[in-house]
C-alpha cells in the first residue's frame, strides 16, 4: 500500500538554510538558526515573530533552557550567546576562547549548560554562571550528553566518551573506544550511552560501565551522526544511510539482535526525531521528503511529507504535537504529528 502523502500544515520560508530548530519549553515558538548566522523566533502557526542579529559568521546550533525563557546559541564566532524572548539584544555573550563554538546541550533540569569549543568543555550554571573549564580532550568536542538525573555530563572525543561532575567539574569515568566520536545519547533511563563513530557503526556503552561489556554495531552506509531514543528507552532509532535502523533496547539490550529496518527514502537520512511521548518517530532526508513511523509496530511509514529540497532539521514539540522540518533552501514546515 503507498505510503499516504500529503503537504505540510503550515510553511515559512527563510532566506537561509536551516542548521537548528528548539522549542520553547510551552511549544508555542521555535527558535530557528540559521547557517549563515540568522536567528529567528517563530510561533507554532509558522508566523515571523522576530528576527536577532545571531552569529555574524554562522551559527551551529541553538538550543532552548527546559525550563525557562532562555535559549542560546553557538557559532563560527566563537561565542556563546543568550537570548530571552524577543529582546533584540543578548543577554549574555561569552567567548569560548576558540575559533568556533559547535556543541551545546542544557541538562534536563535546565541548571546547567554545556558548550564544547574545540578541545574544552564550558559548564554554565544559572546562579554561578561559567564555573568550569574543562581543556585537554584528546580532540574536538564532538558530541554533548546529560545524564537523566543531571547529576553528570558525558563529553564525546577522541579515544571514548568522558564523564564528569558538573557541580566539581571533575573526571567521574570514561567509556572507552580506540576511534572518534561523531554523535551522542544517553537513554532516558540512563542505562545506555550511545555514539556514532568515524567507522561508520554505532558504539554502546551499558552504564554503570564494566570493561568488556561494550557494543559494537555495524553495517551502516555511512557515519551516524543521527541518534533518537524512544521515551521509554526500549528503543533506539539511527540514521546513516537512506533506511533507518531501530534497534530493540529492552530486555538484556541489543546485543545479538537484529534491528528494525525503515526502508522509504531514496537519499540518505539527515535528520532523526521521537515524541518526548507517544511513539511517533520522523525521519528527514537528502530526497526531500519527511516520513513518520509507530517504529514499535511497524515498518511500513505512517505519512509521507515533500518539501521543496534536502531535509536538514527535525524536532518535536514539548506537547508532542506538532514537528518541525527545516531545509537547506529555508522552508521551515509544522507537520502536526499523526495518531500513534
Amino acid at each position: 500500500m503507498p505510503v499516504p502523502t500529503r503537504p505540510a500544515d503550515r510553511l515559512a520560508q527563510l532566506d537561509d538554510a536551516i542548521a537548528s530548530v528548539t522549542w520553547s519549553p510551552d511549544s508555542s515558538r521555535a527558535a530557528v538558526a540559521g547557517v549563515g548566522g540568522g536567528l529567528w523566533l517563530i510561533d507554532v502557526e509558522g508566523r515571523l515573530l522576530h528576527r536577532f542579529e545571531g552569529h555574524a559568521d554562522g551559527i551551529f546550533q541553538a538550543r532552548w533552557q527546559p525550563d525557562g525563557p532562555v535559549f542560546a546559541s553557538v557559532g563560527q564566532d566563537g561565542r556563546v550567546r543568550f537570548w530571552n524572548g524577543m529582546e533584540p539584544a543578548p543577554l549574555e555573550v561569552f567567548d569560548a576562547g576558540a575559533s568556533w563554538v559547535e556543541q551545546l546541550a542544557w541538562s534536563p533540569s535546565g541548571e546547567w549548560l554545556a558548550v564544547g569549543a574545540g578541545r574544552v568543555l564550558h559548564l554554565w550554571h544559572r546562579e554561578r554562571g561559567w564555573v568550569h573549564r574543562i581543556p585537554d580532550h584528546p580532540s574536538t568536542v564532538s558530541g554533548i550528553a546529560w545524564r537523566p538525573d543531571s547529576k553528570v555530563v558525558a563529553a564525546a572525543c577522541y579515544g571514548g566518551v568522558r564523564l564528569y561532575n558538573p557541580a566539581t567539574g571533575k573526571p567521574s569515568g570514561i567509556l572507552p573506544w580506540k576511534t572518534s566520536m561523531v554523535s551522542l545519547a544517553w537513554s532516558p533511563d540512563q542505562r545506555w550511552v550511545v555514539a556514532g563513530t568515524q567507522e561508520l557503526a554505532i558504539q554502546v556503552w551499558p552504564y554503570p560501565f564494566r570493561e568488556g561489556e561494550e557494543l559494537a554495531m555495524s553495517g551502516y552506509a555511512a557515519k551516524v551522526r543521527e541518534l533518537a531514543w524512544h521515551h521509554s528507552s526500549r528503543y533506539l532509532a539511527t540514521g546513516g544511510g537512506t533506511e533507518a535502523m531501530v534497534w530493540d533496547c529492552g530486555g538484556n539490550g541489543p546485543a545479538g539482535s537484529t534491528p528494525r529496518i525503515l526502508e522509504g527514502h531514496t537519499d540518505r537520512i539527515q535528520a532523526i526525531a521521537y515524541q518526548s511521548r507517544g511513539h511517533i518517530l520522523a525521519t528527514g532526508a537528502a530526497d526531500h521528503s519527511v516520513l513518520f513511523w509507530n517504529a514499535g509496530k511497524s515498518s511500513t511509514a505512517l505519512r509521507r511529507i515533500e518539501l521543496g529540497s534536502p531535509i536538514t532539521v527535525l524536532a518535536c514539540s514539548p506537547d508532542t504535537r506538532w514537528f518541525v522540518a527545516g531545509t537547506h533552501q529555508g522552508e521551515l514546515a509544522m507537520i502536526q504529528a499523526p495518531a500513534n
